[in-house]
């Protein structure tokens, strides 16, 4: 969590009143003070979205969070009971930790917040980047796999071959390629989907198998392919020729992804700014021993 050291150290005091029991359980007690399940959704809130979901999906992570969060209160608690928290080093420590979280949540929350991303934004980048979202030619394949290596013995990929060509008659001989494939195929992974290996573009398969693809029409089978993991039986089902993917498919990921631009800038230009105007300076030769300061560079 981004801010638990500093909810470790500040909850202490923090505590909710339930208006009705059953609907809020007690989920700890440190002594006679109740920790209800308020508390913990509250102290989740603190967490980014994501941060939250992840916690909330998953209840060991809720109870890890929960002793997490008490443990630290009762050691803070003990620790200021002894005056540790006065030490000027402990002090200062504390300082630095909560101007980092006041200053990261300050971004967030007041800086990067009042960013908005309109409608019209987001098709003009789509406008504007539209290479970006070119498609190349795709096929979809369905493949029975044999396996036998090319270094393998010959003795060996005569057998894997023979069996291959058995399967191939099968197929010719009108066979349901998706059935023989769930029997027959060695490839784990394609071999539970009827030896379906999806769409791909050329350049992400072994070359003989790509070449033997994108060869085929929809509906054919090739003949006997041999890889370096060993002989195939390919049959495509489908053809996409190039295109762009339609604006309406990529608007969300656009908008996370130029929400996330703005925002980081929005934050750049704000830090840039408050540092002009509070006079802020660096001086870091002595940071470097006399040598270049690569920070200026």
């Amino acid at each position: 969590m981004r801010t638990l050291g500093i909810l470790a150290v500040s909850l202490f005091m923090l505590s909710a009143a339930p208006l009705f029991a059953e609907e809020d359980p007690i989920v700890a007690r440190i002594g006679e003070k109740k920790i209800m399940m308020s508390d913990l959704t509250r102290w989740m809130s603190y967490d980014t979205e994501e941060g939250r979901k992840v916690i909330e999906k998953d209840p060991k992570k809720k109870a890890s969070l929960l002793r997490q969060i008490v443990t630290s209160m009762v050691i803070a608690d003990q620790a200021r009971k002894e005056g540790f928290d006065q030490r000027p080093d402990i002090r200062e420590n504390t300082d630095l930790l909560v101007n980092n979280m006041l200053s990261m949540e300050y971004l967030d929350k007041i800086v990067a917040a009042k960013v908005e991303v309109t409608d019209e934004a987001l098709k003009k980048y789509y406008d504007d980047n539209r290479k970006d979202f070119k498609q190349p030619e795709r096929v979809r394949a369905r493949h029975i796999l044999v396996k036998a290596e090319r270094t393998a013995p010959e003795a060996e990929l005569k057998k894997a071959r023979a069996k291959s060509e058995q399967l191939l008659k099968r197929v010719k001989a009108g066979e349901d390629f998706a059935a023989l494939a769930s029997e027959h195929s060695e490839d784990a992974g394609s071999k539970r989907k009827g030896g379906d290996v999806g769409f791909f573009p050329k350049g992400s398969m072994a070359p003989e198998f790509e070449t033997a693809a994108f060869s085929l029409k929809p509906g054919e089978v090739s003949g006997i392919v041999q890889t370096d993991f060993g002989f195939h039986i390919i049959k495509v089902e489908e053809r996409k020729e190039a295109s762009f993917q339609p604006y309406d498919e990529v608007k969300d990921r656009i908008r996370k992804k130029v929400t996330i631009e703005r925002k980081r800038q929005a934050v750049n230009d704000f830090v840039e700014a408050i540092s002009k105007d509070r006079g802020v300076e660096f001086d870091m030769t002595g940071l470097f021993g006399g040598a270049a300061n690569p920070h200026m560079q």
